[in-house]
């Protein structure tokens, strides 16, 4: 198994309640959730993982909201992911402090909360024994007399006890474990006042992944407790997911399911439903439908067709499973959720580590790691931030100079994401050029900058679009080690012979961008002609979306040479002797001028020896530079350089290559680029740089770089 693969490891989803009348199955898919008629032996039943601890995530920016004028205020806080009671997830340290602090009321409360969680426990013992010896006593809500209706061999009844905690449990991360299956959620229970979420939180805005930015009122709309409309007194809901990961795989498969399904998906309901009723309207809506219906297949149609919130899980299911985006109907309002896939890397993986094909390597993709516009396949976690209006951060300004890729045709895309023809992502999707920046984009749109940033998220997130640099004849492209020819070349020889019929076959095109006899060129070297240059770069664009071709690009470093360093240290021993004279020369002057009066013999000790010159030089006050070895220097962050390396680089510029004023300032440009992390293509286009002034200067300074080249 690889984590650079999709493996959701999703089996079915519950929606389990708690009402007046206890815990209670609402509804399951797949309905048959029953691999074996083995009934487990709760031996892993206490398994399970408490964490109230808040989680220090900053990509918690969770879907706002598009309604109507009451609900555009409306925003899930990033505290809501975790609330939970302070205290009731540890024991008391006795090696802590807070162990003698404590009051009466608090050890109370202490013993209170674990006295709770003890009979919660004994509770799911005592189940798990009925069920062992198959004494089934159950409600009549839940009642289950068929073999077949059991949950991977466990009474619904006995499952719903053990998914529906108590209070002070809930509101946080669930996972309970019986034998390999992980049954995974956030419970959501109403709090003592009624409300569903705590009552005056501080508004403030954060960016969802669908690109809706809104304000949530501070506090909870308050129940209906209108009279003419009957309600359900509903406690608690859990959307519980069952999971069964590789073992090796497990906590890195339950993290990014919790993170960017569950949670989320969770806490949308949780506003609906304190918003607008909707689990409990949707919740008699399901119970109605299971009182007319007794015939299984008929009644999982018509829950299908008149419960949106059966729906909802159906097609969270379906899409999460297949590892899609789940675009999901919650309450008339659309909401998206998925598990990332990795398809970019910064680095080749090892070749007995599988990835999918097609995906796209390129080292350039470490500026973007924490934008949220890619995903890395070697570091890519549930953690990373999904930041997109950060002007601060210099990884978001630099998205700017790249380009988006289409990774479908324009139109397609138009139609399958149901905007508006003439609407303004419309017009973007239609102008989008792989040659063309961000920045230049925006003019060409007059689009404000936010929204060109906004519309590129959307796509990717979307898995619409890939962020590359802007395409161009004059950069060198070689085909990607990763390039997918022993699985797809023979298929998709035919697909670029369909596409581009004029152009050379797809093993000769990839002949000419890599061959044996001379290093890679320029992409215009290929070109016979200017007629030939637009299908060319198509082809190209087609080449990069399809993982074949990857862009080579320079790094380079600053070396300072022994000679450079000597000289250097030289400058300073002489700066340090002339300092020496002068201090000398001044002491001599006081001594020549000094009053003759006569003075006390202590007095006169006392001024001769602050004017007497040191018996010793001052050597401490010359930096220390170390040359035990003969090798060169090289300055790993010269943008960050010390006082001495600063002195290395002055010599090198103005007096062993004596750069022109000109070159000097491009120097300087370049100087915090020359790190082998940060490409000289970027370079070019962030710095307003011409072609001409980089080759100059690295004719210039060749003997002081080190340059590679790779993608």
């Amino acid at each position: 198994m690889s984590f650079n693969l999709p493996n959701p490891s999703l089996l079915g989803v519950l929606l389990v309640i708690s009402t007046h009348s206890g815990p209670q199955l609402a509804y399951k898919y797949p309905p048959s959730l029953n691999e074996s008629s083995n009934i487990p032996k709760f031996k892993d039943v206490n398994n399970w993982h408490y964490s109230s601890e808040e989680e220090d995530d900053d990509d918690d920016e969770l879907y706002g909201q598009q309604s109507s004028s009451d609900d555009s205020d409306q925003e899930f806080t990033k505290r809501d992911l975790y609330e939970y009671s302070s205290g009731t997830n540890s024991a008391w340290d006795t090696h802590h402090i807070d162990y003698y602090l404590g009051t009466k009321l608090d050890l109370l409360s202490f013993l209170d909360e674990q006295n709770q969680r003890r009979s919660y426990l004994n509770k799911v013992k005592r189940a798990a024994t009925a069920n062992k010896s198959s004494t089934k006593k159950t409600t009549a809500k839940t009642e289950v007399s068929n073999t077949d209706n059991t949950i991977y061999g466990i009474d619904p009844a006995y499952l719903c006890e053990m998914l529906a905690p108590p209070k002070k449990m809930c509101n946080t991360r669930f996972e309970l474990t019986i034998e390999n299956k992980v049954f995974l959620g956030l419970p959501i229970h109403k709090y003592d006042d009624g409300h569903w979420r705590k009552p005056s939180e501080k508004n403030k805005s954060y960016h969802d992944h669908d690109g809706d930015i809104d304000n949530e009122l501070a506090e909870d709309p308050k129940p209906d407790d209108s009279p003419s409309k009957p309600r359900l007194s509903l406690n608690m809901f859990h959307l519980v997911f069952i999971m069964n990961p590789p073992m090796i795989e497990s906590n890195y498969r339950i993290d990014e399911m919790f993170h960017y399904v569950i949670s989320r998906l969770s806490l949308v309901l949780r506003y609906e439903q304190s918003k607008h009723d909707y689990i409990c309207d949707q919740v008699k809506s399901i119970l109605t439908i299971k009182d007319q219906y007794t015939d299984e297949e008929e009644l999982q149609t018509k829950l299908l067709e008149k419960s949106s919130l059966c729906k909802l899980i159906h097609d969270c299911y379906n899409s999460i499973t297949t590892s899609k985006i789940a675009n999901l109907l919650i309450n008339g309002k659309l909401r998206s959720f998925q598990i990332p896939i990795k398809t970019e890397f910064h680095s080749l993986p090892d070749s007995t580590v599988p990835y999918i094909p097609g995906s796209y390597l390129s080292s350039t993709t470490n500026l973007l790691n924490n934008t949220g516009l890619i995903n890395i396949g070697e570091t890519s976690r549930y953690g990373h931030t999904f930041n997109a209006f950060r002007e601060d951060d210099e990884e978001e300004d630099v998205i700017m100079y790249f380009a988006l890729l289409l990774l479908d045709e324009p139109e397609s895309m138009i139609r399958d994401i149901k905007t508006d023809k003439q609407s303004n992502m419309a017009n973007f999707i239609r102008m989008v050029d792989s040659r063309q920046s961000l920045f230049k984009l925006s003019a060409r749109l007059k689009l404000d900058i936010m929204q060109i940033k906004s519309f590129a998220y959307h796509l990717i997130y979307w898995r619409r679009a890939r962020i590359i640099q802007p395409l161009s004849t004059r950069s060198v492209f070689i085909v990607s080690p990763m390039a997918p020819i022993s699985l797809k070349l023979i298929d998709d020889i035919v697909l670029f012979k369909e596409k581009f019929p004029t152009l050379p076959s797809l093993p000769h095109f990839l002949k000419l961008l890599s061959p044996q006899s001379r290093k890679p060129q320029q992409f215009a070297s290929i070109i016979p002609s200017k007629d030939h240059r637009e299908s060319y770069l198509q082809a190209l664009a087609w080449l990069i979306r399809f993982g074949y071709v990857t862009q080579l690009q320079t790094f380079i470093w600053l070396k300072i040479s022994r000679n450079i360093k000597i000289k250097v240290e030289e400058d300073l021993e002489n700066e340090n002797l002339n300092k020496k004279k002068k201090k000398s020369l001044t002491t001599s002057t006081d001594n020549t001028f000094k009053p003759t009066d006569n003075t006390s013999k202590r007095d006169q000790g006392k001024h001769s020896l602050v004017t007497s010159p040191p018996e010793q030089p001052l050597k401490t006050t010359l930096p220390t530079v170390t040359l035990t070895e003969e090798d060169d220097t090289i300055i790993l962050d010269p943008g960050r350089a010390s006082n001495l390396e600063r002195k290395w680089i002055n010599k090198i510029i103005f007096e062993e290559c004596k750069l022109s004023s000109e070159l000097t300032t491009v120097f300087y440009k370049l100087l915090k680029y020359m790190n082998g992390k940060s490409s000289l293509e970027l370079l070019l286009l962030k710095e307003n740089i011409s072609i001409l002034e980089l080759r100059k200067l690295l004719f210039e300074i060749e003997d002081y770089i080190i340059s590679v080249r790779h993608w």
